[in-house]
């Protein structure tokens, strides 16, 4: 008779498979934290998969399998690149692709993206399942197709699904029949595979305070990150080097995942708009810490001594997303000091006062429960977030 592995999402079941699993959906939205061994009632067992085979069972299994919400499997596709605006891109291409294989015998045509999404919402709040092979109308083609059209890609056509149920709602792959068949290993989660996004930044206090306002703000996004490590190799670090850097990457065509991270500085925009003159492959990401609100009037020291002027693009090193409350001592915002004159650019650079203090402070915040600011830093977290999505 064999084992059967499900997903469900908000409970309805997708994609059975008999004596396997989907390694790729594992892949793009499960990290192998997410693997639970759970007892459970028989009588919990799902009905849409399980009918009533199971009512009044009073006895329990364990459950092996993986689980995480909505939302978060949402954030790992975005992070990869998907959207719904590219979900809707390539449903048209979808579409093509299945008239050209004569793959419906109704005119798939005249269904939207909106349809499609107002379809499956729909399907799922009423509960909707059969399996005999049905692609007599569009409704019976989709609850047949796992809820996605021939053509799509598996990101594109999850995206789509998860799209249409609440972000709180559980995600979950149930493998525990065929673990218990013997038909993959019990350690499954030691199979996921992905490829982590390499992150280059001009120095290794971006790293410092980057990676771990990432470890503390998004756990479940930490592991898909890689920083270079300045120390263990002795990297030079500054924004020139990060250009002759990526250059050499470049050179080496290599085909990672990669994302240049700029400080939104007089040297750092200087430097991204050098490398932006070059034609480099897609999977370089080139970027600058964005624009802070806050830095629009900020306190600043020169030769014509305390003013108040907007910093962004001028002095907004990673020190400056540390926050208000980071960056205010004795009841006053810490000034920005400016340095050196960048003849190119005709403007100075600029950066924090008191930088060891700030630094210092903000490494206790990273430590403390407490609630605190992180709106600055996160900025640059969404900003790295959204890399592929462009």
């Amino acid at each position: 008779m064999g084992s059967i592995s499900q997903l469900t999402i908000a409970d309805y079941p997708l994609f059975s498979v008999k004596n396997g699993y989907y390694q790729e959906i594992v892949n793009l939205i499960f990290l192998p934290e997410d693997f639970i061994k759970e007892k459970r009632k028989n009588s919990s067992r799902n009905k849409l998969v399980w009918g009533d085979a199971y009512d009044g069972d009073k006895g329990s299994y364990l459950f092996n399998g993986y689980q995480q919400t909505v939302g978060i499997c949402k954030q790992r596709l975005e992070i990869l690149g998907m959207t719904i605006q590219k979900a809707k891109k390539e449903f048209p291409i979808a579409k093509k692709i299945a008239v050209e294989d004569f793959f419906y015998s109704f005119p798939l045509s005249k269904f939207s993206f909106k349809d499609y999404l107002d379809e499956i919402s729909d399907i799922i709040k009423k509960r909707e399942v059969h399996y005999d092979q049905l692609y007599s109308n569009f409704r019976e083609s989709l609850i047949t197709g796992e809820l996605g059209i021939y053509g799509q890609t598996t990101a594109s056509h999850l995206y789509s699904i998860l799209s249409c149920v609440p972000e709180d709602s559980i995600v979950e792959y149930d493998l525990t029949d065929i673990i218990d068949g013997g038909w993959t290993k019990d350690n499954v989660s030691e199979d996921i595979n992905f490829e982590k996004i390499l992150v280059l930044t001009e120095g290794k206090t971006d790293v410092e305070f980057i990676s771990a306002s990432l470890k503390k703000l998004y756990p479940h996004l930490y592991s898909y990150y890689h920083f270079i490590d300045f120390d263990e190799y002795k990297v030079e670090s500054n924004a020139s080097a990060l250009v002759k850097l990526v250059i050499a990457l470049a050179a080496s065509n290599i085909k990672h995942p990669i994302i240049v991270l700029f400080d939104n500085d007089t040297t750092g925009i200087m430097e991204m708009k050098r490398l932006n003159s070059i034609a480099m492959s897609n999977n370089f990401k080139i970027l600058k810490f964005p624009d802070l609100p806050y830095a629009k009037k900020y306190p600043s020291i020169g030769p014509t001594g305390l003013k108040i002027m907007n910093i962004n693009s001028l002095a907004c090193g990673i020190e400056m997303y540390f926050g208000i409350d980071t960056l205010t001592k004795e009841g006053k915002l810490i000034p920005i000091h400016w340095k050196a004159y960048n003849e190119k650019e005709k403007k100075y650079q600029g950066e924090i006062s008191e930088k060891s203090y700030v630094q210092d402070k903000f490494r206790k915040k990273l430590k403390s429960n407490t609630v605190s600011d992180f709106s600055g830093i996160d900025l640059i977290l969404t900003n790295i977030f959204q890399a592929f999505q462009k």
